[in-house]
């Protein structure tokens, strides 16, 4: 099949580490991958879209030693959230190749399982983009590695992870906006059991994503404001940095209920998540 590979880590890094081997594999099986990539890191872009600015993408031939097969078509790195990349490779990169068959949106590095993670994730935004256009999509994540320099290890959450795809493409329920979740934990040599799961359903227990950072005292005039309720700051400014409170997630997640998607990981299983693309209503008050 022809699969549109679009992930969130951004190009083949210390951020992106599963990303070589797992192309390398999914090529192995027999498949056209066509890949298109966020330049930078956009794992917590969600579904969102690059609305203020021109994306440009940059076509790119990677070195022969990186892949195992030849490049029949160049790569794109978009200046693009997750989203928009889906968005401007089905409706505009692709015209020159067969119709895509799924769009797949990863590997991501770690996880993403419980709801603070896939409500945020870049990946999931991506398929659930795919997914409105119409197209089959799958969200793939794969655990941290236990031992980063085991490429055995990669390689099977990789060939265990194809296996996957491979059967919900051919077996799974594809009705009009219907994804899946895929999530992969890391244990080397074990037979893979699937859970079916849903999303684990946690919540901060106070905002704690961001810190303080040391403030600097400076006037600042807003110079590009039309509104004339603006005037000088003469305040310090306050700076905000992003930290991954990833520890607390995990620890939290040990206690997932049972059938959900961060139980399935602690139990060493595959998760699979159905997952209806839309924000789903309650009746009721």
């Amino acid at each position: 099949m022809h699969i549109l590979l679009v992930n969130d880590d951004g190009p083949p890094s210390e951020q992106a580490p599963y990303l070589l081997p797992f192309i390398n594999t999914v090529e192995s099986a027999g498949h056209l991958l066509s890949v298109v990539l966020p330049s930078s890191q956009q794992s917590g872009a969600g579904k969102s879209h690059s609305i203020s600015e021109e994306v440009t993408a940059t076509p790119v031939w990677l070195k022969r030693e990186d892949t195992i097969y030849a490049q029949l078509h160049p790569w794109f790195f978009l200046d693009a959230t997750p989203a928009s990349c889906v968005q401007i490779a089905l409706g505009h990169l692709l015209k020159d190749r067969p119709e895509v068959d799924l769009v797949l949106c990863g590997p991501n590095l770690g996880c993403s399982v419980s709801a603070l993670y896939a409500l945020s994730c870049g990946i999931l935004g991506a398929a659930s983009e795919a997914t409105l256009c119409g197209y089959r999509s799958i969200a793939l994540a794969l655990s941290l590695p236990r031992d980063p320099g085991n490429l055995e290890e990669t390689l099977e959450m990789c060939k265990h992870a194809v296996q996957v795809i491979e059967r919900l493409y051919e077996d799974a329920d594809w009705e009009t906006n219907i994804m899946y979740s895929v999530n992969i934990p890391s244990l080397v040599g074990l037979a893979r059991e699937i859970a079916w799961t849903s999303i684990y359903n946690n919540s901060w227990q106070k905002p704690q994503s961001f810190e303080e950072l040391e403030p600097v005292a400076k006037k600042e005039k807003y110079e590009d404001t039309t509104d004339d309720r603006v005037g000088d700051s003469v305040d310090a400014e306050r700076t905000f940095k992003w930290v991954s409170r990833l520890d607390v997630v995990v620890e939290e997640n040990k206690d997932a209920p049972e059938g959900t998607d961060a139980w399935a990981i602690h139990q060493g299983k595959t998760s699979i998540t159905k997952i209806n693309a839309n924000y789903m209503y309650m009746t009721g008050m």
